[in-house]
């Protein structure tokens, strides 16, 4: 039990729990087997976790319809059923606290099923490939129709098959479903005496339970009707009072915690635990402030009252679960410090395989070089050599831990033992990243082809309009558009084969003023077909741009400066909005995409004039060899508080999870300790509501 749940605690009439607790022993009795509720889970590395048992003789099954979906498309699809979602407010923040905890990356599904309460819901990174609707048609087409007949294994295997078609652009086919049974997590047999004695404690409960209800009806009325909408103002009291104290001692306890670890680890490695104190220290305070907004004796609107409960809900969750983040670190740190031998293990095979990889990513790189000009490629150029720096940097601070830990500098040996971790996770990121730019330069030259065709099409409807009367009058404004948009064609014809990501945004970027001039003469319908039509583009164009430019600044951390960290920010924030607006107003998503494009672009400018600046400076003596390699990917200089980057850099990877802007492959399983003496069930507030922006849908099945 959490520390949350132990310092919970529900006043009852004596007599009237020993009764109940009488009857509950007699019917533990009777159903050995009765499912408990369960908050957000650990995998264990597992991909299928099965707490109620529903899966029975088709577990591998199952497991092929997974592996296939993660070796055809490179997306992992995660399967946990259990009987119900407790332990946070709802079935999202149950998921998606569950992904957190576990580490789940850009490319990895979460499908959680609650089968008694028969809920069920979705959970993917922001970044995930599949649109808002494209997780829609997942739900609705495969998941919810196996869940309503009981096919609990069906539902794992059909969310499979569709997310292979989904992600290879094909239509999603019929679910085959096997109908079953409904899940039963409660046993039968109970006895005469056990019935018996539930009789008299429920007819006392009844006395009692007759007077309390007297005494509470007009509240309840009341509260019932506000319950329409969420939850009742006194609801909404109770959990602000529950919610303070908890985090006023969790504060207190969190102090001392850090006064142990700065002792342990020192000041460096525990920078990023003083700053999240300080945050929630913050949170807290603000949060009294409100608090005491609604105990004085000013009236206030009961719009105000609502308001400000819910904003302290918001701020204390989010400080608890920063504290908790910091706590689960410390927990994974320590476990390393007792036990050390099986995490140096982990690092000497994970070398080994990323190392396999290198010969080939030289060879890619290679071919990939005869296709495309230097420029397309200079986010990769010096991935192999920078892998293998990081490599042998994990190799040497690796051997050194044994030295360290018979000096008896065990904490010191842990922070090296996560050095050493993260720069092999970095390294096998490095030789990833090969594969998805030329994914990218493929893409985009395919797209590219499309976007020359209408360009050449918007230029020969502007002549057409030009040749009217009524366009006669636009010549000043279209015949500049027309003869960029004209040049841009050329280009792209000429070379821009070399560099397709390059050529297609410039492309579009000449095309955009002239489909802007020509919208007013277009048809309604025909421009909302081209609009979609330049939308699927332009996304694909900026989430492509975006992915690899994070990969390149997340490899080379330790040089990049504000500047390239936020226009890339930017560019997701712009990408996300596009995403979230592009059914409801596919013109200004188109415009989004279009900027979330160009600060992409600019921070991959940014980016790479910091890492040149970077490399002259260490050519002249100020940081070269291996150790040089680790002060570019960010591993010295702090690994806590991450090595000078936020916290959207890379965490995770090879070694339990998958970096938190990267994914792909086959993850063993979280990082995160299960021993951290802080629960993680506090939601993650976030402007969409969802736990660090993330989506996917659910319900009732």
């Amino acid at each position: 039990m959490s520390r949350t749940d132990r310092r919970r605690y529900f006043p009852l009439r004596s007599g009237l729990v020993a009764g109940v607790g009488l009857v509950l022993a007699l019917l533990a009795v009777q159903a050995p087997q009765a499912a408990l509720a369960t908050e957000p889970v650990n995998l264990g590395g597992a991909y299928v976790v099965d707490r109620v048992g529903v899966i029975g003789n088709r577990a591998a099954e199952v497991q092929d319809a997974l592996d296939e979906l993660s070796q055809s498309e490179g997306t992992n699809l995660f399967v946990v059923y259990v009987d119900s979602f407790t332990g946070v407010a709802d079935r999202e923040a149950w998921a998606d606290d569950t992904a957190v905890k576990n580490g789940l990356g850009v490319n990895d599904v979460l499908l959680a099923v609650a089968t008694d309460d028969r809920l069920y819901q979705v959970s993917v990174d922001p970044d995930f490939a599949l649109t808002d609707a494209q997780l829609t048609e997942l739900e609705t087409t495969a998941i919810q129709p196996s869940l309503r007949q009981n096919d609990w294994a069906g539902a794992a295997i059909n969310a499979a098959t569709a997310l292979q078609e989904l992600l290879r652009g094909d239509p999603v086919s019929d679910p085959v479903i096997t109908p079953g049974e409904a899940a039963s997590t409660t046993g039968t047999g109970s006895t005469i005496l056990t019935w018996a004695l539930g009789g008299t404690v429920v007819a006392v409960g009844g006395v009692v339970g007759a007077v309390y209800v007297r005494k509470r009806s007009k509240s309840r009325t009341a509260d019932a009707q506000a319950g329409a909408s969420g939850p009742s103002q006194v609801d909404l009291d109770r959990e602000v009072g529950r919610l303070l104290v908890q985090l006023d001692d969790a504060i207190s306890s969190s102090e001392q915690e850090l006064g142990f670890a700065i002792a342990q680890f020192g000041d460096d490695a525990t920078a990023a635990f003083a700053q999240a104190l300080e945050s929630a220290k913050q949170k807290v305070r603000q949060s009294f402030a409100l608090k005491q907004n609604l105990d004085d004796h000013t009236p206030d609107s009961p719009e105000d009252r609502r308001s400000w409960s819910l904003k302290i809900i918001e701020l204390c969750t989010s400080a608890d679960a920063e504290l908790d983040a910091q706590a689960d670190a410390f927990a994974a740190l320590r476990e390393l410090e007792k036990n050390p031998q099986p995490a140096l293990d982990a690092i000497a095979s994970g070398a080994a395989a990323v190392r396999q990889h290198i010969a080939a990513a030289v060879e890619q790189l290679a071919g990939l070089g005869e296709r495309y000009a230097p420029e397309a490629l200079a986010t990769i150029s010096d991935n192999p050599a920078q892998a293998e720096k990081l490599l042998a940097y994990a190799d040497a601070t690796a051997a050194a831990v044994p030295g360290l830990i018979g000096g008896g500098r065990a904490s010191e040996a842990a922070l090296s033992i996560q050095r050493a971790q993260a720069a092999v996770a970095q390294a096998g990121v490095l030789v990833a990243a090969i594969d998805t730019l030329a994914a990218s330069l493929a893409s985009a030259a395919t797209a590219l082809v499309s976007a020359i065709t209408e360009a050449s099409s918007d230029s020969s409807e502007a002549r057409t309009v030009l040749a009217t009367s009524q366009g006669a009058s636009r010549g000043a404004e279209l015949t500049p558009l027309i003869s960029t948009l004209d040049a841009a064609v050329a280009r792209a014809q000429s070379s821009g084969s070399a560099d397709p990501v390059t050529a297609l945004h410039a492309l579009q970027s000449a095309n955009a003023p002239l489909d802007a001039a020509l919208a007013g003469v277009r048809q309604q319908a025909e421009r909302a077909a081209r609009t979609h039509e330049q939308l699927s583009r332009t996304l694909t164009a900026a989430s492509s741009t975006i992915t690899a430019v994070k990969q390149y600044v997340v490899t080379r951390r330790g040089a990049v400066s504000l500047d390239a960290r936020t226009r890339i920010a930017e560019a997701e924030r712009l990408l996300g909005e596009a995403n979230g607006v592009q059914a409801s107003d596919p013109e200004r998503a188109l415009a989004l995409a279009s900027q979330a494009n160009q600060f992409a672009q600019s921070a991959d400018q940014a980016a790479r004039t910091d890492v040149s600046a970077y490399n002259d400076y260490s050519g002249q003596g100020g940081g070269s060899g291996i150790d040089g390699s680790a002060v570019l990917g960010g591993l010295l200089g702090g690994l806590l508080s991450g090595g000078g980057s936020s916290r959207g850099s890379y965490s995770g990877g090879m070694f339990g999870g998958s970096s938190s802007w990267g994914g792909g492959g086959r993850s063993s399983g979280s990082s995160r300790s299960s021993g951290s003496s802080r629960s993680s069930g506090s939601g993650r507030s976030s402007s969409s509501g969802r736990s660090g922006g993330r989506r996917g849908g659910g319900g009732r099945f």
